[in-house]
């Protein structure tokens, strides 16, 4: 799992977005690292169980525009 940093600006503040193959999992931005990195490794053991070799598609993306990650 990686933390990718995307359009970081001041304004607004950034958030973190858990993607699963560069797009959306869900549609919560989450305001700290450490509930995005516990959300992904929920989705991590779940991906798991079903597609083993996909694993690694999952990542946290660190960006003020959150709504253009699709």
């Amino acid at each position: 799992m990686r933390i990718i940093k995307k359009n970081v600006l001041k304004t607004p503040p950034p958030v973190y977005v858990v993607t699963r193959g560069s797009r959306r999992v869900e549609e919560v931005n989450y305001h700290t690292q450490h509930d995005a990195t516990y959300r992904a490794e929920v989705l991590i053991d779940m991906v798991k169980k079903y597609s083993p070799h996909e694993k690694d598609s999952v990542n946290i993306v660190y960006t003020s525009t959150p709504e253009r990650i699709r």
